[in-house]
């Protein structure tokens, strides 16, 4: 056999090498896209389900809201026909901090949110509908950060306590002006607090799967492989306390799994692990 020269062993190793970074540096890639994309599906969630609840909140009170806040206004559109429409307005988005009004969620929102729902709310089948346009300058975050929030949720009771909600062409607009979408169909089953006035006491678990568009333009695809539960009471209402959501960004190699109950607390402290292969970040859901 022919003994290879010190030149090709060389260039055999800087190949394996360089092969070698290319993998890592394209895993390491990988791992920062999907990231982002869980960042962003994270607060998508948040916001649609937040949407829910105070949808939820008013009709199930029959428009005595337990978590608008008094400084809110409320208009009806529409309270004649079998489709009652209105609207509520939180006000101007502020130039400083708190740039909303705060809700009894924990969340600040500013500008306005179009409902429409039929009655009786408390029937099966009964659909309520949640709108936010460009025009309506709705805002939510922690007053300090606001995201703009442009959604069509559709909201159908399918049980007695349990509903199918559809978010159609959902759009986030951070405050850098960078842009994330998504779609998607949850189901919400309330486990527990039914008989209670208003939301608050209930606990309720989500599954779902759909797909968006992360700020950099990557395309994913999300599926809830472990039931979300969320809990509403003070200080834990703004997002869910456990479950886990997989992520795959359609041209990455691997799924992403993030886990809303990183410390197997249930704890009501906002904090979420991203999860890719060996690695994992936690990160504060906005």
């Amino acid at each position: 056999m022919k003994k290879m020269g010190k030149s090709t062993v060389l260039w055999l190793s800087s190949a394996v090498l360089l092969l070698g970074m290319n993998a890592c540096s394209k895993m390491l890639q990988d791992a920062r896209d999907n990231i982002t994309s869980a960042e962003d599906f994270t607060a998508s969630e948040t916001e649609a389900v937040g949407l829910f609840d105070v949808s939820d909140d008013m009709n199930e009170t029959n428009l005595q809201s337990t978590m608008v806040p008094a400084g809110a206004t409320f208009r009806w559109i529409d309270s004649v026909n079998t489709v009652k429409v209105y609207e509520l307005d939180f006000g101007p988005l502020s130039t400083s901090a708190p740039k909303g009004k705060l809700c009894g969620d924990g969340r600040y929102r500013a500008g306005k949110v179009r409902i429409s729902v039929t009655y009786p709310y408390n029937a099966v089948g009964a659909v309520a509908t949640v709108t936010t346009t460009a025009s309506d300058l709705y805002y939510c975050g922690d007053g300090t950060s606001m995201t703009q929030v442009i959604t069509d949720i559709s909201v159908k009771r399918t049980a007695t306590y349990a509903f199918e909600i559809i978010v159609k062409n959902s759009e986030l607009i951070f405050s850098d002006g960078k842009t994330a979408s998504h779609n998607g169909v949850r189901n919400v089953t309330k486990i527990s607090g039914q008989s209670t006035f208003g939301i608050w006491g209930d606990e309720y678990e989500v599954t779902g799967n759909g797909s968006g568009v992360n700020r950099d333009g990557d395309a994913y695809n999300w599926n809830i492989t472990t039931p979300l539960l969320k809990r509403l009471q003070q200080g834990c209402a703004r997002t869910f306390v456990k479950g886990v959501i997989a992520i795959e960004n359609e041209d990455s190699r691997n799924p992403l799994e993030v886990d809303f109950d990183p410390f197997n607390n249930a704890a009501c402290d906002r904090t979420a692990k991203a999860i890719y292969g060996n690695r994992s970040v936690n990160f504060t859901v906005r």
